[in-house]
């Protein structure tokens, strides 16, 4: 039986009752997937692809494994919210396949805590994913590549007075106790704990940092099994792990992660992908050097450098708006106004759209809605930024290249105050400009 096209919501209820802003489509999966490559600029995943040992094939749609690296630390940056975990999970869809990649998908935004995240949860979660991913695919392996780790949990978790009744608990009502199945459920009640039990979160990572060399040791030992083992079974030529939501990390703890602690991360020999905040790249002595290949998502272009509307872009964003909510239900007019104000990001024309929601007075999405919605989200802004932001934001605006990285420059591009686009220009949120003090900083500016 086929399944029923797919029709955008004509009723104002239920637009907002399917709105999830935190929602990341499965790609071209998923009948609301727009392909926004255009409207991005030039912007390709080629040279990730590339990077990744994969080529396409002149004049088709596939692809092949040429001569993949031996190891590889690659970060996908992009704003909060600009469509990353739904490009990764484009990436996933493409590269996971017998002739390419076997792709091991993690997201830590669902699966750990972002709000707390060090590198000892994100590997044993991996090495989690990776064996229940193997059991799951019933791809073989000997038990006596599995020992390392299970002796690392033997001798430094159960055998630990710290850690024993946790690991007694973990091992509760397990049948098998050796292999795949043990080291997949052993680790995943770890990675489990790491999110949502604050009694043990501390000593287990501790314990991984003490002992981080015996875990390594036996994770990438088990990596390299795997990837013979993938071939053999033909799922794949080599490992490919992909890590979403480790963007979602606070300014400070994503320097941990990807600065102070890369050498943790890439103690453990395979091919990755983190997700990384677009900050970090223009952090003096950052992760340019840390990593072998840092690849952009730029936003949306809904305007040009000069001003003037890019109209590849605005058609992208008017598509993404319509797939949420029927064409009919808008006003002439809304549609533009939310476009301009969200500056091309897709999670604020999803939010400008829900606050208009909120605001709208009739059965449809009305100007005033609009502007109410507008006026939400730069009173947000205005919560975050101190008097000193407007005057930077403003000289930002009226320069054709971006000023010298500082701090505040990385902090406004955190918190989306500051956006940047291809071609390397940065402009302030739409919405920030309809305020006062932005305003009133811009004309002192250009007195």
């Amino acid at each position: 039986m086929t399944s029923s096209p797919y029709t955008p919501p004509d009723d104002l209820w239920e637009v907002n009752r399917s709105l999830q802003l935190e929602e990341a489509l499965d790609g071209a999966n998923d009948p609301r997937w727009v392909d926004t490559g255009k409207a991005r600029g030039e912007y390709s995943l080629r040279p990730l692809y590339r990077a990744l040992g994969v080529e396409d094939v002149v004049n088709t749609s596939e692809r092949r494994l040429e001569k993949p690296p031996d190891r590889g630390y690659h970060l996908f940056c992009g704003h909060l919210g600009c469509g990353k975990s739904t490009e990764l999970r484009r990436i996933r869809n493409d590269l996971h396949s017998p002739d390419l990649y076997y792709v091991v998908f993690a997201d830590a935004a669902r699966d750990l805590d972002p709000n707390n995240l060090r590198y000892q949860d994100i590997l044993l979660h991996l090495a989690a994913r990776l064996a229940r991913q193997l059991e799951d695919d019933r791809v073989s392996i000997d038990p006596v590549h599995i020992e390392r780790l299970q002796s690392w949990f033997y001798q430094r978790v159960e055998e630990q007075a710290e850690t024993r009744e946790f690991a007694l608990q973990v091992k509760a009502g397990m049948e098998i106790k050796a292999g795949l199945p043990f080291l997949g459920r052993v680790f995943a009640g770890i990675s489990n704990a790491l999110k949502t039990n604050s009694t043990h979160k501390q000593v287990l990572r501790r314990t991984l940092q003490n002992y981080f060399t015996d875990f390594a040791d036996g994770f990438n030992h088990l990596i390299q099994v795997a990837d013979q083992a993938v071939r053999n079974s033909r799922n794949g030529k080599r490992i490919l792990f992909v890590i979403d939501g480790t963007d979602r990390l606070r300014e400070e703890d994503a320097r941990a992660f990807f600065i102070s602690d890369v050498h943790q991360l890439k103690y453990v020999s395979g091919l990755f992908v983190y997700c990384a905040p677009i900050h970090l790249i223009y952090e003096s002595g950052g992760v340019g050097r840390r990593f072998d290949y840092v690849f952009k998502l730029p936003m949306i272009k809904v305007a040009n450098p000069d001003g003037s509307r890019n109209e590849t872009g605005r058609h992208a964003m008017l598509e993404m708006l319509h797939l949420r909510a029927a064409p009919q239900l808008f006003d002439e007019g809304v549609a533009d106004q939310l476009i301009d104000r969200s500056g091309g990001h897709p999670r604020d024309l999803l939010r400008l759209l829900k606050y208009a929601f909120t605001h709208a007075k009739h059965d449809h999405f009305d100007n005033d809605a609009a502007r109410q919605a507008v006026r939400q989200v730069a009173s947000e802004f205005q919560r975050m930024l101190e008097p000193e932001d407007y005057e930077l934001l403003a000289r930002i605006d009226s320069i054709s290249k971006p000023p010298p990285h500082t701090d505040r420059t990385r902090h406004l591009l955190y918190n989306l105050a500051l956006l940047e686009y291809n071609d390397y220009y940065w402009r302030s949120h739409p919405a920030i400009r309809t305020t006062v003090a932005y305003d009133q900083t811009l004309r002192q500016f250009r007195e």
